[in-house]
């Protein structure tokens, strides 16, 4: 691999064993095109990573009755990067993920914007 630094063994007077790194002109060429290379990879992968991701709120099941809308606190849509479509509604207890293809949901929808 050109990757690799060239080592070579050798033992010392004292009779420990040591690493010798060879600097041929070669070999640093080679170590800093694979440094420079290792970098610009990490960083892509780091830039990238987070958009990508699947968005914190996303509705994979949906509740099947309707909630009294005197309870709901907020009623978001969530991600177009989500597998479905959903929204999620806050009650002052917990939140439920509706589908917003529900009658009752779409009517809550017009009369309160976001």
């Amino acid at each position: 691999m050109w990757c690799r630094l060239g080592l070579s063994q050798t033992s010392a007077t004292a009779g420990y064993q040591s690493l010798k790194i060879s600097f041929r002109s070669e070999t640093m060429r080679a170590s800093s095109l694979c440094l420079v290379f290792g970098l610009v990879l990490l960083m892509a992968w780091t830039s990238e990573a987070e958009p990508l991701a699947i968005p914190q709120r996303c509705c994979f099941d949906f509740v099947d009755f309707q909630i009294p809308t005197h309870k709901i606190k907020s009623a978001v849509k969530t991600s177009s990067r989500c597998p479905s479509p959903g929204i999620v509604v806050t009650t002052p207890r917990t939140e439920f993920c509706v589908d917003p293809a529900e009658a009752w949901m779409k009517k809550y929808m017009k009369e309160h914007p976001a």
